[in-house]
């Protein structure tokens, strides 16, 4: 991957690999999932903690070291499933069939196999004059033949404890030197019989960038095709991204270039986009949202959030509520009906059912030392420009003032008016061309 990171964390649909895999392995063998990693890797240990068995392979010697490793751990178990890490897009169904397929039969593996037109980077499987499996040859070892063939995917179910005394007779004598998982099946006692999968996409598999790239797009895919089936219009499934966890109504549609990333929830009856980017939000039913961004905020029901808005975290906008255009609200509530129309900032506030905020009103939340928080009441109405210095608190029914700077609280339905009175200085703009006053007496002038 050319990456610092482990593979195993990078991401596809919003989730890192190795959560694909152990989503899709929970429940089938009714065991807690035992990954195999490299001692190097501190941070893919730490995701797991708690949520699967670790065992570290010392060497890098290939995926049948791998699960030498995890002998110890595997003593009492009667079978194992074996899924590799870089295929999040094998469906948890397809692991239940390959389980089931073990139990039903006499003890023998069971192998998920594939048939595809570039067999170059899988294992090719071998079957004898009666169509039973006889082996697997990696590419490395021998170039696979033009044109389609059947190929290993990498999964397997192995019964134990023959599978340990397959492992014991495979060498590393091959172009890899390493220990090769796929030359097991053919070693097993009792055979091993296979399993052949038909959407090409499950058994994707990501060793590079480019393989990265192409499973995100199959994910994508996949998940639009979820949200479609269940109701939602996608005008252009091409231009339209959702991470894999995303949930939306029925009847909500969704327009292009429209990105929802993370933990989303979208109600019914909404229209979200185009250019909407909403990252782990929860937007209830009759929302508009336009070209915005949204990041872990929750929008109730008929809220409208026009176009160049940010809503930040902790952002709560309340039923019928509305944000214009070029405003960004931040851990703030907005209350039922109000309505903060143009180029504002909301930072630290509470603001009231049916409150009005004027254009390019700002709540002054930061004193230098900590956030501060402003309060408008129900019904209350700024006038453009104000700029509410935090703490401070807005009455019910109140008014401020256009171009007003509000340092103390407004009484209910009271009328703040917070500025200088204006003066026009006749000639000031040809004399101070000119040159004709020195600009400390202009100063001393305007300053009364």
């Amino acid at each position: 991957m050319v990456s610092a990171r482990p593979k195993a964390l990078h991401s596809v649909g919003g989730l890192p690999l190795v959560e694909h895999l152990l989503r899709a392995a929970s429940g089938v063998s009714g065991t807690p999932a035992l990954v195999v990693t490299s001692p190097d890797q501190p941070e893919l240990d730490r995701y797991l903690r708690g949520r699967a068995e670790v065992v570290h392979q010392e060497r890098p010697l290939g995926s049948g070291d791998a699960l030498l490793a995890a002998r110890p751990a595997l003593e009492a178990s009667g079978a194992a499933l074996v899924v590799p890490v870089d295929m999040p897009l094998v469906r948890a169904s397809t692991l239940s069939r390959l389980w089931e397929e073990f139990q039903d039969g006499s003890g023998e593996g069971v192998l998920l196999t594939a048939w595809s037109e570039r067999a170059d980077s899988f294992g090719r499987v071998l079957r004898d004059p009666e169509g039973r499996l006889s082996g697997i040859v990696e590419a490395a070892d021998e170039a696979p033949p033009a044109g389609a063939a059947e190929v290993s995917c990498g999964v397997y179910v192995f019964p134990l404890p023959e599978l340990w005394g397959a492992l014991d007779r495979v060498g590393t004598d091959n172009a890899q030197g390493e220990r090769y998982l796929s030359w097991v099946p053919a070693l097993l006692p009792s055979g091993c019989r296979t399993l052949t999968v038909h959407d090409g996409t499950e058994w994707l598999q990501v060793n590079d960038r480019v393989q990265l790239a192409a499973a995100e797009g199959a994910m994508r895919s996949r998940t639009l095709h979820r949200l479609m089936s269940a109701g939602v219009t996608v005008r252009d499934p091409s231009a339209t991204w959702a991470d894999c966890d995303v949930e939306v109504g029925p009847d909500t549609v969704l327009e292009p270039a429209t990105v929802l990333r993370g933990q989303v929830r979208v109600g019914r009856d909404c229209v979200i986009g185009p250019f909407a980017e909403l990252i782990d939000s929860v937007i209830g039913d009759g929302c508009r949202v336009e070209r915005s961004q949204l990041r872990s905020c929750h929008l109730a029901d008929g809220v409208d959030v026009g176009p160049f808005n940010r809503v930040r975290p902790g952002t709560e906008l309340e039923e019928g509520s509305h944000l214009g255009t070029f405003t960004e609200v931040v851990r703030s509530r907005v209350g039922p009906g109000a309505q903060v129309p143009h180029l504002s900032y909301i930072g630290d506030a509470d603001l009231g059912p049916d409150v009005n905020v004027g254009a390019g009103s700002i709540t002054a939340n930061w004193d230098g030392l900590q956030k501060r928080a402003t309060v408008v009441e129900e019904g209350a109405r700024l006038g453009t420009d104000t700029i509410l210095v935090a703490p401070v608190r807005v009455g019910r029914g109140a008014y401020t003032g256009a171009g007003s700077v509000i340092t103390q609280d407004v009484p209910p339905g009271s009328l703040a008016v917070s500025r200088t009175r204006q003066r026009n200085l006749q000639g000031w703009v040809a004399g101070h061309r000119a040159g004709a006053r020195p600009a400390a007496e202009v100063r001393a002038e305007e300053e009364g």
